[in-house]
């Protein structure tokens, strides 16, 4: 999975949007001496000017090896993964909100009702390389990004109290959230773009990234610097994760080669001299309407910002989903697709594709698309709901380069472990439009944010491709940091 330091230090600049006061969030002057809480009698001097820093990480992780044909379930799934470029890395603006809850993100109905936020800010960042990291441990290739300083008695924040905040970049929210708006209002928001761009292939840039847990923040540890009589409060460790998810195609086994009348990845079928070759590949039932800002499941105790299990269900704004047609939330469906590969505009030929192409281990890897949250039940019938890939190729026997017969194959993507039955692809004549997922692990097809689907072909037959299937935690960028 993805390793990602995101930090907000320093203070909060005057030309930031702010919903109430405007707040510090860095602190950039060089530190003269410091001391930290409860070390110096300077940390009581009520005449200093205070600051606060906040740092956003997400934890390093390390490529896990993933089993034979199912993900691994729960919040991890196959391991963490880093971010592939700045592309999907950049970030150019942060909403922070706070509010006072003891219960946090999910306090019951009527005291989330009765909670309005504190503070709720909007500010620009801008990418700063030569700045050094004053606190936590760093790492080789971070990225860092400052907002300018301001002082902490410039905003509405008490340091005697308690706070939950709530992180999301790439998102100007004040317009939509403010200090009236309670925590009710906030674990229902609805985001209709979670990128800039069409999320198709490659085409997507400023991935929106939200909080990842409940995160509480008092003043309790501060540095000093006597020469300028500061005080600043550091906060460390909240994690931020993209809305979107990824699906790619990972060409494990395979070789792209021109040398066949329809060019594309080419696999060798069995021992015999007959060839397959993947021309392009088109994901169906893609999740186009809202997503929620905040993740939430159906656990029972712990809805909002609470991990993923192997027995509990993360929920989209589309509870509905039993109906035998496709819902209006849904693009390139799957009987749009079954009827034309291109018809909807997200059809992915591995030709077109070379120039964009990334590598992992050592193997050619294409970018199908940047999804949001999908997910099914087990009363849903997947045909109309669960996301998808359809793979078109040519099958080649004897050796031959021409005259390939055309094949067409369908996978409903797995989230978690299921019999290895399940990863051999559809036909048209083989789907049905009434079946059902029925008893099985929870999460067993679906789209959750932040984590990447890597389909690749392990074997294929005259009648059917059988695929494996990776599903990695997906983290904004290698040890980078947002400095705000």
């Amino acid at each position: 999975m993805f390793s990602h330091h995101i930090s907000l230090f320093q203070s909060f600049p005057s030309w930031g949007k702010v919903v109430g006061c405007p707040l510090l969030l860095l602190l950039l002057l060089p530190l003269a001496s410091c001391s930290t809480s409860g070390d110096d009698e300077w940390q009581n001097r009520a005449d200093a000017v205070n600051y606060i820093n906040i740092t956003l990480s997400v934890s390093a992780g390390n490529e896990q090896l993933t089993r034979a044909n199912a993900p691994a379930g729960g919040e991890e799934g196959d391991g963490r993964e880093n971010g592939i470029d700045t592309r999907e890395n950049e970030v150019d603006g942060v909403t922070v909100i706070f509010y006072q809850n003891a219960a946090g993100i999910n306090a019951t109905a009527e005291s989330a009702a009765a909670t309005t936020m504190d503070f709720v800010a909007y500010y620009t960042t801008t990418r700063d390389d030569a700045y050094t990291p004053k606190t936590g441990s760093h790492y080789p290739g971070e990225i860092y990004y400052t907002t300018g300083e301001q002082e902490l008695s410039t905003t509405t924040l008490d340091m005697e109290k308690t706070y939950h905040v709530i992180v999301v970049a790439n998102a100007d929210l004040t317009s939509s959230i403010t200090t009236s708006s309670t925590l009710a209002d906030v674990r229902e928001q609805v985001q209709a773009a979670v990128y800039t761009g069409t999320g198709k292939a490659t085409d997507a840039t400023k991935f929106v990234m939200t909080s990842e847990e409940d995160n509480v923040i008092d003043f309790t540890y501060s540095t000093y610097e006597p020469a300028l009589n500061k005080r600043t409060f550091i906060f460390d460790n909240i994690h931020v994760e993209r809305m979107a998810a990824r699906i790619d195609y990972w060409a494990n086994g395979a070789e792209y080669s021109t040398a066949y009348d329809h060019s594309g990845y080419v696999y060798q079928v069995g021992s015999t001299t007959d060839h397959f070759v993947l021309t392009s590949i088109t994901p169906f039932n893609l999740n186009t309407g809202n997503e929620y800002l905040i993740k939430r499941t159906d656990d029972a105790t712990n809805p909002y910002l609470h991990d993923e299990t192997t027995t509990n269900n993360v929920l989209d704004p589309y509870p509905a989903k039993t109906d035998a047609s496709h819902p209006a939330n849904l693009s390139s469906t799957l009987t749009s697709v079954l009827s034309s590969m291109t018809a909807d505009g997200y059809n992915v030929t591995m030709e077109n594709q070379q120039s964009a192409k990334i590598t992992v281990s050592s193997q050619d890897n294409i970018i199908i698309c940047y999804p949001k949250e999908n997910t099914v039940t087990s009363t849903t019938p997947y045909y109309y709901y669960a996301t998808g890939l359809a793979f078109e190729g040519y099958y080649y026997k004897n050796g031959e380069t021409t005259g390939g017969e055309r094949h067409l194959y369908y996978h409903f993507i797995r989230h978690q472990g299921e019999s290895e039955a399940a990863y051999q692809a559809w036909t048209p004549a083989t789907l049905s439009t009434a079946a059902t997922i029925g008893a099985g692990p929870a999460m067993n097809l679906g789209i959750v944010r932040n984590n990447i689907y890597r389909v690749s072909i392990s074997g294929i037959t005259p009648e059917s491709l059988i695929l494996l299937i990776k599903v990695k935690k997906w983290d904004p960028y290698t040890h980078s940091y947002i400095y705000m």
